[in-house]
């Protein structure tokens, strides 16, 4: 069932077929034989279509104030979908908002359909502007019943198996393991663990775009987001060694050439086709360029001595999957507000240059970005943490859009209340 050869509806697939976690990992050649391009579609093509459906599938969880897991959750649900099926086929938007239907029932946060439907239409409006769609009158009922459709298509060829093992619970047991190595005062061991979490949690929040989640098992890429945590700007120390006398990354049990795999495949958030710049922070270029360079570094001390021109760059970030911390327990997990400590340490390589864009800021200039705000539940992992401005998250930029669309909203809430009319969107 692993093989992407599933290309008929779902009333055709085979009843027996059942899947498990290891299903869903495909191989790099698999990846490159998918229904979509076997339907005619550049491979690059199809990972750009699937990075906009993904940026769709965050606009509508914010509208609908879904929990990150939700939207985490759907982008592995329309990722796995698109391995059977193919994106010439089956309406990206539509399948995006079928497994963002799922993806709040798995999460046990479930919408109204009604109210999926109306904000789908909202979203999409504002996507496909210059499209056929936007001009376009359209009755929530209808969609809603297009929406409960393709929900059973894409719940079929997910076999019905909603369960994910996502890699974000393992960030703090692998962290926790290697800031024991450096035996630090109890205060700085909770700043060291807050910052290696920060940047480890935003390379996970960037990859949710891309197909790292259908190459690795989520323990091998919790670890190799925790690696690159580590390399970056030298947060661990290349010369820490566990008490056998190994390099520091022993201690996240996993082998070095898989960690390699994980950062590389976390890497490509940051390459094309998924962004279109090449202005990226000094430490982010640094660990771009080790892991994708034309001639790859053999190993992270040689990458100490990279000597790699400090850019600038322009996107935004993303929150913390987990905005209940129900598996955390670090003693950094509070309710504090605004900036951490740490988030000066990187004030002097980060310069924002918000643009405005007609499509998501991914498709425009879609790199690090300025901070917005901790989360109550989980600080260490947050908008404005320090990690995602230097990771080259964009959902403080995706946020900037959604926020002048909820401004819209509201400015047509005010004309229709004006007018007397009875207003049934809820914002």
């Amino acid at each position: 069932p692993k093989t992407p050869t599933y290309y008929s509806t779902h009333r055709h697939i085979h009843p027996a077929m059942t899947a498990t976690s290891s299903d869903w990992i495909f191989s790099e050649q698999e990846l490159r034989s998918t229904p979509s391009q076997r339907d005619g579609m550049k491979y690059t093509d199809e990972l750009m279509l699937r990075r906009r459906a993904c940026d769709f599938i965050e606009k509508m969880a914010k509208a609908l104030d879904l929990p990150k897991l939700a939207q985490i959750s759907a982008d592995n649900y329309l990722h796995r979908f698109y391995m059977r099926q193919s994106i010439v086929r089956y309406d990206k938007y539509l399948v995006a908002a079928a497994c963002v239907l799922l993806g709040s029932k798995a999460e046990e946060s479930p919408r109204k359909i009604g109210y999926v439907a109306k904000e789908y239409i909202a979203v999409r409006k504002v996507v496909e502007k210059d499209q056929v769609f936007a001009i376009q009158k359209h009755d929530p009922q209808a969609i809603a019943g297009k929406i409960i459709s393709m929900e059973g298509v894409v719940l079929h060829n997910l076999s019905y198996e909603l369960t994910l093992s996502h890699p974000y619970k393992y960030i703090n047991e692998k962290v926790d393991k290697v800031v024991r190595l450096q035996h630090l005062s109890e205060q700085d061991t909770k700043i060291q663990s807050s910052k290696i979490k920060q940047v480890a949690w935003s390379f996970l929040n960037d990859s949710a775009y891309t197909v790292a989640c259908l190459r690795l098992e989520s323990a091998d890429l919790a670890a190799g987001a925790v690696y690159l945590a580590g390399l970056y700007e030298r947060y661990v120390p290349e010369e820490l060694c566990t008490a056998n006398g190994l390099p520091w990354w022993s201690a996240l049990a996993t082998p070095l050439h898989t960690l390699q795999d994980a950062a590389r495949y976390l890497l490509n958030a940051y390459t094309a086709p998924y962004i279109k710049t090449n202005v990226l922070a000094a430490g982010l270029s640094k660990l771009v360029y080790m892991f994708h360079s034309p001639k790859p570094v053999e190993s992270p001390a040689s990458f100490v001595e990279l000597d790699v021109v400090e850019q600038e760059h322009s996107s935004p970030m993303v929150t913390s999957p987990m905005d209940s911390a129900a598996c955390v327990t670090s003693p950094e997990c509070g309710s504090s507000q605004g900036r951490s400590p740490y988030d000066h340490d990187f004030d002097h390589d980060v310069k924002s240059h918000g643009k405005d864009s007609e499509e998501s800021p991914r498709e425009a200039a879609q790199v690090p970005a300025t901070p917005a705000s901790l989360l109550e539940s989980f600080p260490i992992a947050n908008d404005s943490s320090s990690a995602d401005k230097l990771l080259g998250s964009t959902a403080a930029a995706r946020a900037a859009n959604n926020g002048r669309l909820s401004r819209k909203r509201g400015k047509d809430a005010e004309k229709t209340i004006c007018s007397g009319k009875k207003f049934k969107y809820c914002l």
